[in-house]
């Protein structure tokens, strides 16, 4: 394994551009115009030649994609002969270019050895040991001829010879520090992307796990919905008091598991990336009519008005299911905290960047210091006894985050005693053409996010008499087998796609789960006995949006698991 510092590309990997290359050309070309009128300009032009020749000789093998290939340990090799070498040649300058006893020239010529001195210092940050050599091949040369010659008695050549000298020793220092302070710098970093990449590491595999087991996870919830109907329909005919309170606590708890396993589950695959938001200009008005149709009895019961004041025609940028789920939750969340005889108000406003879907309620309020808190998981206000029954604190925190998917957010303005007004922001989008089919219709997850989940049902009436169900979880298809049957139905039982294809011809029917025994897809199963003329209801405990989306586009109904015995009725009567 590599050490750190190996891993860092070389101070010179970036260094040699074409501007670099006739920058530092000028300048040499300067000098030898300058020393040309104090010296036979042979001198300067020799030493012009050699230096311009070895420059461009370098910038041309060091910028070939050949030579950018080759491991950091042989470039830096490279490099570092390539620096000594020409350093060497702007070291011979103390021959070349060095006019005794013109003092302005020499000043010149250290100026100009100095200056290079600076820029291989900032240059080559990271490598001490090139820098450090470079350094003394460039200026002490001069810096020693300097020194001889001021010997004689002229005490300003000493000067400026040991000036050389300790400019030279400084910049070797500071470039060391340097080389330390961006080592440390470095090190610091990559810390902190070793603990990114860690929390990153751990997220992904929470949410692979999840993942990998909600398909799992829901079979069990799923079995004991469709097991409730039956029981409750039997204590029902029995009249058994005590068994009918046992089934309503069992469906209270049911109820509450499928809640938490649903919405963890949801927070998991959002905080991994699998939701995607599907945006489209979505009429708000009708979500909105909706949804005060869906929670009217609630509120009746809780004595709390619903009003809406939302404008026809007002389309924003949003995927309409999310849509439902948010603002379904926060009128929840109103009516619970309202008291009776009070108002709660939807109210559509036009912001400066987008809408504003605002839900009031005349509730307890939230303190300031508290509302920055509502927002993440299991934090409840006014809700300290826990109780189930007032929700289990992950609403706000799934809202947010399906706002923050559909390029919005929520915010909030409350204070204690005055009540709440959460505020949707989205986007604006324009109305779609008049032609265009409508896409804010509820789509089938939609029916099984509103429908009813009561496990008392009426008489049913079907269309057909044979199903095929084909499920591989022998809990799950002995609870769906009993519920269908209950309703009078003749029911054909099958694990695999193969068996299921040998008898098509039972049924008019076909209830299927999308993953089936031997990697066998469900989907392509329900297509293919679709065009053996049946029909076809999916049901599936994966909820990835890419099931929905293939689901939807070849027009196949598709529940997901846990379903009630309420959905799986709705569904069938639909078919």
């Amino acid at each position: 394994m590599t050490s750190g510092r190996d891993e860092q590309p070389d101070p010179e990997d970036a260094a040699h551009t074409v501007a670099s290359l006739w920058a530092l050309r000028a300048c040499e070309l300067l000098c030898f115009f300058m020393f040309a009128t104090a010296m036979p300009w042979q001198q300067p032009a020799a030493w012009f030649s050699i230096i311009a020749v070895m420059g461009v000789l370098r910038w041309w093998h060091v910028n070939r994609p050949a030579f950018r290939a080759l491991p950091k340990v042989h470039r830096q090799r490279v490099y570092r002969i390539y620096m000594w070498v020409l350093m060497s040649f702007v070291g011979s300058s103390c021959y070349f270019l060095y006019v005794p006893g013109n003092v302005p020239m020499l000043a010149v010529l250290m100026s100009y050895l100095l200056g290079n001195a600076t820029l291989i210092a900032v240059r080559l940050t990271g490598d001490a040991m090139r820098t450090t050599i470079a350094l003394c091949l460039a200026v002490l040369p001069t810096s020693v001829r300097l020194i001889a010659d001021g010997m004689g008695g002229n005490t300003l050549l000493v000067l400026m010879g040991v000036g050389g000298f300790l400019m030279t020793m400084t910049m070797v220092f500071l470039s060391r520090a340097q080389e330390i302070g961006v080592l440390r710098q470095v090190q610091h970093r990559r810390r902190a992307e070793a603990a990114a990449d860690t929390v990153t590491a751990l997220g992904l595999a929470k949410s692979r796990f999840f993942a990998a087991v909600s398909h799992d996870l829901r079979q069990p919830v799923h079995a004991i919905g469709l097991y409730l109907t039956p029981l409750a329909n039997l204590a029902d005919r029995a009249q058994d008091a005590a068994a009918q309170r046992a089934i309503e606590g069992i469906t209270q708890s049911w109820r509450a598991l499928d809640d938490l396993l649903s919405q963890v589950l949801d927070l998991t695959r959002m905080d991994s990336g699998a939701v995607q938001a599907e945006l489209r200009p979505t009429e708000i008005a009708p979500l909105v009519d909706s949804l005060l149709r869906q929670h009217s009895a609630v509120a009746e019961a809780a004595g709390v008005r619903i009003v809406t004041l939302v404008r026809r025609d007002a389309f924003a940028l949003a995927d309409g299911l999310m849509l439902v789920r948010v603002l379904s939750n926060l009128m929840d969340n109103a009516i619970k905290f309202s008291p009776s005889g009070s108002t709660v108000l939807v109210a559509l406003r036009r912001g400066s960047s987008g809408w504003r879907l605002q839900v009031r309620d005349a509730g307890l309020g939230i303190a300031t210091e508290a509302q920055a808190r509502i927002f993440e998981e299991f934090v409840q206000m006014h809700n300290e006894a826990r109780d189930r029954r007032q929700g289990l604190g992950l609403g706000l925190a799934i809202a947010r985050r399906l706002a923050l998917l559909m390029n919005g957010d929520i915010t909030v303005r409350s204070a204690l005693g005055l009540g709440t007004c959460m505020t949707v922001l989205l986007p604006w989008a324009e109305k779609p053409p008049e032609g265009e089919p409508s896409k804010d219709r509820p789509s089938p997850e939609l029916a099984a996010l509103t429908a009813c989940m009561g496990p008392v049902l009426p008489p049913p009436v079907f269309n057909m008499g044979r199903v095929l169900l084909v499920e591989d979880d022998a809990l799950v298809a002995g609870a769906t087998l009993d519920q269908l049957t209950s309703w009078g139905l003749l029911v054909l039982h099958v694990e695999t796609a193969e068996a299921a294809m040998a008898q098509a011809d039972f049924a008019e029917v076909a209830i299927c789960d999308v993953r089936l025994p031997h990697a066998a897809s469900g989907l392509a199963l329900a297509l293919n006995l679709r065009e053996l003329g049946q029909k076809v209801l999916l049901i599936s405990g994966e909820t990835h949006a890419a099931l929905r989306e293939a689901a939807s586009r070849h027009g196949l109904p598709l529940l997901i698991k846990p379903v009630s015995g309420a959905q799986l009725l709705s569904a069938l009567q639909a078919l």
